[in-house]
């Protein structure tokens, strides 16, 4: 009889789903490190902790307060209430992954200046103005016109996706779940933002500093 018993409990253990060794913690962790096809196949019936894994925080953009822009001559604008210097005009000769774009950044000397960084998203966002007008370029583009961007490109921020899971821009609400996979991007053509993986060489550097 315990033979019997011992030969049914085991058939029983060895035919439950793999999943039942699938620990939300477990799942959660693989996220980021695999794809889901890889995590679906250690773990066929993950699906539903996949997506309560990668679902998105409540946080979103605060905006900062309306700058006050003034124009240093030196080819640098200062923003006087957010205490901000800005390159007069993003660098577009090159397109950078973002951990190259901070580095960049912080090695630059645009403007006979130093201490040069990404801006945040909220810090970029102050860039954009009401409607597309001519900039200093001579060009028209959604950027406040005393900055020259031609007719807008697009630019890296240090915001990453775990820190902002979704912003609404004039079109739509955007939601990335990617994590620190992925960091938001301003698109001074279109007045949009949106994000991209930080492993893609997609969009330029504008450069900003801490008014000292």
């Amino acid at each position: 009889m315990r033979v019997v018993i011992f030969a049914f409990v085991l058939f029983f253990s060895s035919s439950l789903p793999i999943y039942a060794k699938c620990a939300k913690e477990k799942v959660c962790g693989m996220v980021g490190k695999m794809n889901h096809f890889a995590i679906l196949d250690q773990c066929p019936e993950a699906g539903s902790l996949l997506k309560e894994c990668r679902s998105v925080s409540g946080e979103t953009v605060k905006d900062l307060p309306e700058p006050n822009f003034v124009d240093n001559g030196d080819g640098t604008v200062t923003d006087t209430v957010n205490k901000l210097v800005w390159l007069q005009k993003g660098l577009i000769d090159k397109k950078f992954k973002l951990k190259e774009a901070k580095a960049a950044a912080n090695m630059s000397e645009e403007g006979g200046r130093d201490g040069w960084r990404l801006p945040t998203l909220p810090e970029l966002k102050t860039l954009i103005y009401k409607e597309r007008v001519v900039n200093t370029s001579g060009k028209k583009a959604w950027v406040n016109p005393i900055f020259d961007d031609g007719l807008g490109h697009y630019y890296w921020t240090t915001t990453t996706c775990d820190e902002v899971s979704f912003i609404k821009d004039r079109y739509q609400k955007k939601i990335c779940q990617e994590g620190k996979k992925a960091a938001w991007f301003v698109h001074f053509n279109i007045n949009a933002v949106g994000w991209f993986h930080t492993n893609l060489e997609r969009p330029h550097i504008w450069l900003v500093q801490d008014a000292k």
